[in-house]
Formats: structure tokens, C-alpha cells, sequence
């Protein structure tokens, strides 16, 4: 497909883009394009990308991110789930030694053969809908990925540095700050969008680490944490009791099970999941709940 562009200005900047004069973004895809160049450079100041550095980049759309990566001297292999893009993508970058492009969706993509050399990293600005599944997704492939840096709804961002006890504390939460250090980076104004989302954005930094305390299980502890935050309003004792039996539940004395999950730390989540011993976990929640990817 080949578009003809027309500049568009946004109103709060100096700044011009090209943006094809027939292309509608999709509702479906949760497409809300960031074009304004000084939000763009302040999100590469925070990448500080590097000659070598691998990148993974979700959704490049236009490119407008892409840019500043190559011209880093960066490798980036951008992966567009967007079909209309690709002739665009293509025509724009070529085939540079250091530019990689994938048709495909980010969730069904194994990273590992990215990753032959050294660990990746991972930047985008993410379809706000689909959030936690992008995330869990990186996540699952943690292994190999150095950070992550991604633009997503200021709520999900929130909830993603929360600490115990609030009510923005929870699964997100949990995850992101059991197997990375997390960090909100600052928030983004709607109307530097196009189309303008109804909602502030934020950049978030995960930098991945292993967990505070040594973890015996990570599946089951992903499992342990999707099941109790499920069930939030429950006390402890009565979530836990999908997981393990009422006998195992009775020996646990270094935690009151009359609490409710959002007022655990990281520390007592991972010697809660570390006590259960493995012939009496549930089978049954433990297949269902501890796929990061879901």
C-alpha cells in the first residue's frame, strides 16, 4: 500500500509530522500513534540506547520511535502486528544491517532466537488494552531481557509501582516487582496522540533482576499470586484454600491468614509460595493460574 502524507501539527508543539492522508487507525488494535518529536527525545533520553544494544521494539507504527534507535547505532527488530504498516516500515528503513522487521503479534512471539549474543530490550508504546498481557508475555521470557521501557496508560503505571497496602496493589504490581525494579518515569499529556486517547500516558522502566528472596517455584508462585489477588476481598486462608490443603494451611504460623493480599510484601508473597510443599498444591490451580502469558 502506498499513501500520500500531509503534515499535521500538533497545537501545544512547533513541531510537524507526516501522517498518510487515508490511513484510519484501528479501534481494534488500540492504535494511538505518539508523534510529537520532544516527547519522543525525551523517551530516547531515557532508553539511552547504545551502539550493540538489541532492541525489541512492540508496535512501531511509523516509525517515529525507530528512528532514534538506528541512528544510535542500535539493532532493532520491530515487531508490527498492523499489516497496513509494513509496506510503510519497509519503504522507510530499507534493509539496514541493523534492522529487523516482523509481521506478527508480540504474544505469540518466542524471543529467544533474538537473543543469540546478548540480553534484549524491550521499548513500545503498547495498545493500552492488551497491557498486561504484552507485559506478562516479556515477562515470561525474562531470562533473556535485560529492561524493558514502555508507554501504557497512567493508571496501569500506577498500579505497576504501588506498594502493599493500597488499592492499586495487585497482580501487575507483584510481578513486575518480584522479578524486576520498576519505575515510573513521567507521564504524558493526551494530546501529543493521534488519535487522542481519553486518558494520561506514563513511561514505565522495568530493569530486570532476580527476586529479593530466592523463589522455589516461580510457576507456582505466579499461580499462588493470580489466585489470592482473584479473590482480593477474601482473607488469605480462604484463597489459599484453592491451592493447598486445610491441614498445610493450619501450619502456617509466620503469617496471619486473617490479612488480605494487598497488605503482603514481596518478601512474605515469596515465603508464602516457598512453604507449600509441592504434594499438596492443587493441580488444578496450579496449571490454570501460573502461565505468565494469560
Amino acid at each position: 500500500m502506498t499513501w500520500s502524507f500531509t503534515p499535521f501539527t500538533f497545537l501545544n508543539s512547533n513541531h510537524a509530522v507526516n501522517w498518510p492522508r487515508d490511513f484510519q487507525p484501528k479501534r481494534s488494535l488500540g492504535q494511538n500513534f505518539l508523534l510529537d518529536e520532544n516527547v519522543l527525545r525525551k523517551i530516547v533520553r531515557a532508553i539511552a540506547p547504545q551502539p550493540g544494544d538489541h532492541f525489541i521494539e512492540i508496535g512501531p507504527g511509523f516509525g517515529a520511535l525507530t528512528k532514534y534507535l538506528l541512528a544510535a547505532g542500535s539493532r532493532c527488530t520491530a515487531i508490527e502486528i498492523d499489516q497496513r504498516l509494513i509496506p510503510h516500515l519497509q519503504q522507510e528503513f530499507g534493509k539496514p544491517p541493523n534492522f529487523a522487521l516482523v509481521h506478527a503479534d508480540f504474544r505469540e512471539i518466542d524471543l529467544k532466537p533474538f537473543a543469540k549474543d546478548k540480553k534484549l530490550r524491550i521499548v513500545g508504546n503498547i495498545p493500552y488494552h492488551i497491557t498486561s498481557h504484552l507485559v506478562f508475555t516479556a515477562f515470561s521470557q525474562r531470562e533473556i531481557l535485560q529492561d524493558m521501557i514502555l508507554t501504557v496508560q497512567r493508571e496501569v503505571a500506577e498500579r505497576i509501582v504501588a506498594a502493599p497496602g493500597g488499592k492499586e496493589y495487585g497482580i501487575m504490581s507483584v510481578i513486575s516487582q518480584t522479578f524486576a525494579q520498576a519505575e515510573l518515569l513521567f507521564v504524558i499529556s493526551p494530546h501529543v496522540f493521534r488519535p487522542k486517547p481519553e486518558v494520561d500516558s506514563a513511561v514505565v522502566r522495568w530493569r530486570f533482576q532476580p527476586p529479593p528472596v530466592p523463589i522455589r517455584d516461580a510457576t507456582f508462585y505466579v499461580a499462588m499470586v493470580k489466585t489470592i489477588f482473584g479473590q482480593r476481598r477474601k482473607t488469605l486462608r480462604r484463597s489459599l484454600s484453592k491451592l493447598a490443603s486445610a491441614e498445610v494451611l493450619e501450619k502456617i504460623n509466620f503469617l496471619d491468614l486473617q490479612r488480605r493480599p494487598e497488605t503482603l510484601t514481596i518478601a512474605e508473597m515469596i515465603q508464602l509460595a516457598n512453604f507449600f510443599p509441592d504434594s499438596q498444591r492443587n493441580e488444578m490451580a496450579y496449571l490454570g493460574s501460573g502461565e505468565l502469558r494469560r
